[in-house]
């Protein structure tokens, strides 16, 4: 008899212990799939009896609201083309993106305080959500917008000291009320222009000149005198029976005139001296290929190093071309680490969370991401950089009275035109603001992109700090 309660009482102890590592499983391993998934009822129920926290610029200006439509709560875009890829949408049949899906619980109130979300999640009554505050300076994400909408590209602005982003657009965007876009789901999903595609986070584009900033610092940090080195440009470069071309032959040429002229013969011959193993381990240092970490999904791809160990594949990677392709948002942390000393920092988008009764909950710390290179390196790529908006090929970027320094770049596309790249940061050296701005088949970056980073740096830097 003893033996039999024994077996029992094993069992019983087996199969709790089965259901345990069940529900550990369920909850921390597949819940936050399941909670987040448009076919799951329960988080539908959350959102019905609360109201949405509101999500803010840095100034205070309202970007979304909850409102009551009937005997339910319906999401308002009170600015739905201009923020449609970064706040992203709620909807019930379509699911949510963005900061919505990102902050999901903290805009419920399911995170903060211990009773607030207890209430919530047991629903012990209807309740506030928690408002969250963006580093986004509206005035300037609105004029980013403006600047860009008649063309398909993306722009991002961001503090180099701290990380914050202070613009972040992506055109063409869509509206992102809830009622307009479940209405219209088909025909945006179907456009050819890909209006769904946040281009500044997840648009890949070979970088085109833009690259020579990066190829300038790993040459000065492999041969720290390079900056005193004249190098005779022919207006092309052979490699292996190939040739590379320039515009025209720029003559003797220092790294600040290769810079300023934007000289393709001197990059793919740095590059090739770099080698390949430098060249891999200096775009590492970059973070090439490594995930951004971001408030919402970022793309990258790995670096293609079959490519780079031939002479071709490298001289071309050294000038932004071949199997090199990168975000906007990573050029823009690129070109604000040059200006900041070589310190990348860690991007974010929220600045703070706020409880219903105005009480902050949480706020961000800025964080170092990566050292890209030393402050000797930096500083001599800053003096080429601003060689290239004072005498060079980025003149539209100039300001009067504001020292910028940046790079621009035109990216081929097989697909047509090639992609017009502008990147910069002012002032020169203590940068408040860096910028990247990418104009799809714009052209030459000089023309199209550099005068639309010029309009955004002059009004970020209007505005101080």
């Amino acid at each position: 008899m003893n033996d039999s309660i024994k077996k029992i009482m094993v069992i019983i102890a087996i199969c709790f212990l089965i259901y345990g590592g069940y529900m550990v499983f369920i909850t921390l391993i597949q819940g936050p799939s399941l909670n987040s998934h448009s076919a799951n009822p329960r988080p539908w129920i959350v959102e019905n009896r609360v109201v949405r926290g509101g999500i803010f610029a840095r100034d205070g200006e309202k970007l979304a609201e909850s409102v009551p439509d009937g005997d339910q709560l319906r999401r308002r875009y009170l600015y739905p083309q201009a923020y449609s890829h970064l706040i992203g949408y709620v909807s019930r049949t379509l699911g949510k993106t963005g900061l919505e899906a990102a902050y999901d619980e903290e805009l419920l109130g399911l995170r903060g305080s211990f009773r607030q979300a207890l209430e919530v999640r047991w629903g012990l009554r209807s309740h506030q959500g928690n408002d969250i505050y963006l580093t986004i300076d509206h005035h300037l994400q609105e004029r980013a917008w403006e600047l860009l909408a008649p063309y398909t590209g993306a722009a991002v602005a961001l503090d180099p000291r701290s990380g914050e982003i202070l613009a972040m657009v992506s055109t063409p965007g869509f509206n992102s009320n809830p009622d307009y876009l479940e209405k219209q789901w088909e025909a945006i999903k179907n456009d050819a222009r890909r209006p769904l595609l946040n281009r500044a986070t997840q648009g890949l584009y070979p970088p085109g000149s833009t690259m020579k900033i990066v190829t300038a610092a790993l040459g000065l940090k492999k041969y720290p005198q390079l900056d005193e080195v004249i190098y005779n440009c022919r207006g092309e470069i052979t490699i292996q029976g190939r040739v590379l071309k320039d515009l025209q032959a720029h003559g003797s040429v220092d790294l600040n005139d290769a810079l300023a002229v934007s000289c393709n013969s001197y990059f793919a011959e740095l590059g090739l001296r770099l080698g390949t193993d430098d060249f891999i381990r200096g775009l590492e240092s970059f973070g090439w290929g490594k995930k951004i970490p971001f408030d919402i999904p970022t793309t990258t791809i790995p670096l293609p190093r079959s490519t780079l160990q031939c002479p071709n594949g490298l001289a071309e990677a050294a000038i932004g071309q071949g199997g090199i392709a990168v975000s906007p948002l990573f050029m823009a942390l690129v070109a604000g680490s040059l200006g900041h000393n070589g310190i990348m920092m860690r991007p974010y988008l929220v600045q703070k969370i706020r409880s219903p009764d105005g009480k902050v909950l949480w706020s961000q710390k800025p964080s170092l991401l990566r050292v890209t290179a030393s402050a000797e390196v930096a500083l001599a790529v800053q003096e080429g950089m601003l060689e290239v908006v004072k005498h060079g090929t980025g003149s539209a970027a100039a300001i009067p009275g504001i020292e910028v320094a940046g790079k621009t770049g035109s990216a081929e596309n097989p697909a047509g035109s090639p992609h017009a790249w502008f990147v910069a940061f002012a002032p020169a050296y203590r940068p408040s603001v860096a910028v990247c701005v990418v104009v799809e088949h714009g052209g030459q970056g000089g023309r199209v992109a550099a005068p639309i980073a010029r309009e955004l740096i002059t009004l970020a830097l209007s505005q101080g700090d």
